[in-house]
């Protein structure tokens, strides 16, 4: 058996070391990037901290522009996987899928591939691309698992469970992730600076009594008591699971929070007012083109950088409020990542390793059988049970307390007023 992993980023970092951790289970790992110094720096963090379950298992690297076509299907028939995991851009994954259908070979990704900011691509039509192949995935007889990450990701499989297990009927689905973590930059992005910086400035979008709403970036905030890492403000945000939790569970309203703090905002704020965040290219003196945003992202330090000087913890789960035997109830699930043990096992921030642990575990459930069915699934789909057991056993344990059902959530909204109901 081999796996072909695409990507060799933050999280192909960690996703590589977590398959290298149980290459028993998945035999030879291929590793595919369009800049192969990046793979094999991987590989020798692999070595260097002995990820190997079984040292005579190899690692190839090899180099591919996922954004070619023809390319990534004559590299999937040399390889002959038995599953294709992108890591890569968001940007990459209409080719991979495409790749995969031509090759017959099962796919899995981390988020939707789109920018959740552009017309056309915003958390309404966040899936439409992907979604659409569903019938051409099944009549192929393979697998494409979409968001395998946390959030999206295990969030999804938090509220499958809660549905499943903690309560009769669910009526409130907030996401909520704060990284309480600091790595001593002025300022700098956790994974991609291109994708991380065009999601965080678009309208956020969430779903409320059977319509989608939305309201400015940043303009609509909550204010949280986390366990191990106290109170965060966090504002509500574009994302992928809103939609597909939207889709596949009948639950009143679902949004998602992000904390950040009064400085990142600072110069997220004076970055965007100036047009370093648009993606729009311009031309300078000299007649060079440059899209503003790319130019930004080659000045930010690289988020693998960031992991040797992270300290702290990350908090990320679901507030969810329904109702048990016909009492109102709420509950908090949740995971907490700790940023300097997660370099001490891979050499990796939580950020990343929070997004990869789920990758490997869903890969597992798919090469042992159990989420190996033809067609198009988002994780909330599928059986939660075995997923929430594994990723546990891989490095990310899971909680649930409880919490006050009579206590309202307090949501401010500097924009109440102009708040629109989206068609």
């Amino acid at each position: 058996m081999a796996i072909l992993q695409i990507g060799a980023g933050g999280v192909g970092w960690v996703v590589a070391h977590k398959l290298a951790q149980n290459n028993d289970v998945f035999g030879d790992i291929v590793l595919a990037s369009r800049t192969l110094t990046k793979a094999r720096t991987i590989v020798e963090s692999i070595d260097r901290k002995g990820s190997r379950k079984c040292s005579e298992v190899p690692i190839r690297c090899v180099q591919i522009d996922a954004s070619d076509l023809a390319s990534l299907v004559e590299l999937i028939g040399r390889v002959r996987p038995a599953l294709v995991i992108n890591v890569g851009p968001p940007g990459i994954n209409a080719n991979v899928m495409s790749a995969c259908l031509q090759a017959g070979v099962s796919y899995l990704d981390t988020s939707v591939s789109v920018d959740l900011c552009s017309p056309g691509q915003q958390v309404p039509n966040a899936y439409d691309d992907q979604w659409s192949q569903r019938e051409a995935f099944e009549n192929s007889g393979i697998t494409a698992i979409l968001g395998a990450g946390f959030d999206p990701g295990v969030v999804n499989v938090y509220c499958a469970h809660a549905s499943n297990t903690l309560f009769d009927r669910i009526e409130t689905i907030d996401i909520v992730d704060v990284n309480a973590g600091t790595h001593g930059r002025c300022f700098a992005t956790n994974f991609d600076p291109e994708t991380n910086l065009l999601e965080i400035q678009g309208d956020s979008f969430y779903w409320d009594d059977g319509r989608w709403k939305s309201v400015p970036c940043h303009t609509r905030s909550m204010e949280f008591d986390f366990p191990e890492v106290g109170s965060h403000r966090m504002y509500s945000m574009a994302h992928d699971e809103v939609r597909s939790l939207a889709e596949y569970l009948p639950v009143k309203r679902i949004e998602f929070w992000m904390a950040f703090s009064e400085n990142y905002l600072k110069y997220f704020n004076c970055l965007r007012d100036i047009g370093l965040l648009s993606p729009t290219p311009v031309t300078v003196s000299g007649g060079v083109t440059v899209a503003p945003l790319k130019l930004l992202k080659a000045l930010l330090p690289d988020p693998t950088s960031l992991a040797a000087t992270y300290s702290g913890r990350t908090c990320i789960g679901t507030i969810i409020g329904g109702f048990l035997e016909d009492r109102p109830r709420r509950v908090f699930v949740y995971n907490v990542c700790d940023h300097e043990a997660t370099y001490q096992e891979v050499e990796a921030q939580a950020i990343s390793y929070t997004t990869g642990v789920p990758v490997v575990a869903a890969a597992m459930l798919y090469v042992q059988g159990e989420w190996n069915k033809p067609g198009v699934w988002n994780l909330e789909q599928l059986d939660p049970a075995p997923f929430l057991t594994l990723v546990a056993e891989l490095g990310l344990p899971w909680q649930v307390i409880d919490l006050d059902p009579n206590a309202d959530l307090v949501i401010t909204d500097s924009t109440m007023s102009r708040t629109a109901d989206v068609a």
